[in-house]
């Protein structure tokens, strides 16, 4: 589980020959394989973070295709278009980015901390995230 986790983490930072819509297929393999863990909570005290605008501003070096999106289409967003609901390719994959970089840093003092933190996060936070924006990057190509 953890090479996966590292493979998506390093596709998210340095992007490589990752097209879009591999990066929405490692992103749903991922999800699903983190689904089926069981829900446990990190023993972990302190979690380690990088900083956001940091991480931000890496991944739009890596991936500067993705933008703002319709989340109901997974289109990209033209300067007039007005959806209900604006979706932010680049929050998505920095989020994604922090958690299992979370994750990849628990990793180093325990395995199970890891796993436990990677289900939990899923089902707070970063599950939804794939699910907003793997039809965008699979729209993307």
């Amino acid at each position: 589980m953890l090479p996966l986790v590292r493979r998506v983490h390093t596709s998210l930072l340095e992007r490589g020959d990752c097209t879009p819509g591999e990066l929405a297929d490692l992103l749903d393999g991922l999800r699903r394989e983190v689904q089926a863990l069981p829900f446990n909570l990190p023993d972990a005290d302190t979690l380690p973070r990088e900083e956001y605008r940091d991480l931000r501003a890496r991944i739009a070096r890596a991936w500067p295709e993705p933008g703002f999106y319709d989340p109901a289409t997974g289109r990209a967003l033209g300067h007039c278009d007005l959806p209900a609901e604006i979706g932010d390719a680049l929050d998505d994959l920095t989020d994604l980015a922090l958690d299992l970089g979370t994750a990849l840093a628990l990793a180093d003092t325990g395995g199970a901390d890891a796993l436990a933190w990677l289900r939990f996060s899923h089902d707070i936070h970063w599950g939804d995230h794939v699910k907003d924006v793997t039809p965008h990057l699979r729209w993307l190509g």
